[in-house]
C-alpha cells in the first residue's frame, strides 16, 4: 500500500512538472489548445464581418488573441493547482501509512527497512525519469499556437 502510494505521488509531481514546462515553453496539450480555438469560432465570425472597418476589424481580432491566449494559460494554471491538491493529498496519504508502519509492532525491523529503501529507490529512480523526460519530450512535443 506505501508503495501504490509512493507511485500516486510521484506521478502527480511528474504531471505538475510537465505542466510547469509547458507553461514555460508555450507549448499547450493540443487538446485544451483546440478546445478553446473551437470555443471561439463564432466571435472570430463576428470579428472578420465586412461590415467592420479594418481598424476596427484588426483591433478586435488583437484583443481577442490576446483573451485567447490569457485563458489558455489561466486554465493551465488551474490545472497545476488541481496537481498540486492531489499531490498533498497522496503526500498525506502516505504520510498516515508510515505512521502506521512505524507504530505497528507486529513488523519486523527488517522488513521496515526494506519498504524505506524501495520508497527511496523508487524516488530516485523517478527523478532520473523525470530529468529526462522533461528534457527530450518537448523536443519532439507538438506545439499549440498561442495566437501572438
Amino acid at each position: 500500500m506505501i508503495w501504490a502510494k509512493v507511485a500516486d505521488e510521484l506521478r502527480a509531481k511528474e504531471q505538475e512538472e510537465v505542466l510547469r514546462k509547458r507553461i514555460f515553453l508555450r507549448r499547450l496539450p493540443s487538446e485544451l489548445d483546440q478546445d478553446m480555438n473551437q470555443s471561439i469560432h463564432s466571435t472570430q465570425r463576428l470579428i472578420s464581418d465586412a461590415d467592420l472597418e479594418p481598424d476596427c476589424r484588426a483591433s478586435l481580432a488583437s484583443s481577442c488573441s490576446k483573451t485567447l491566449t490569457q485563458l489558455k494559460f489561466d486554465l493551465m494554471a488551474i490545472h497545476i493547482n488541481v496537481r498540486q491538491f492531489k499531490l498533498r493529498a497522496h503526500q498525506t496519504k502516505l504520510n498516515d501509512l508510515k505512521e502506521k508502519l512505524s507504530q505497528s509492532s507486529g513488523i519486523g525491523c527488517s522488513l521496515k527497512q526494506t519498504i524505506y529503501e524501495r520508497e527511496q529507490a523508487m524516488r530516485d529512480r523517478h527523478q532520473t525519469y523525470l530529468q529526462y523526460r522533461l528534457n527530450t519530450f518537448f523536443d519532439v512535443a507538438p506545439m499549440a499556437a498561442t495566437n501572438e
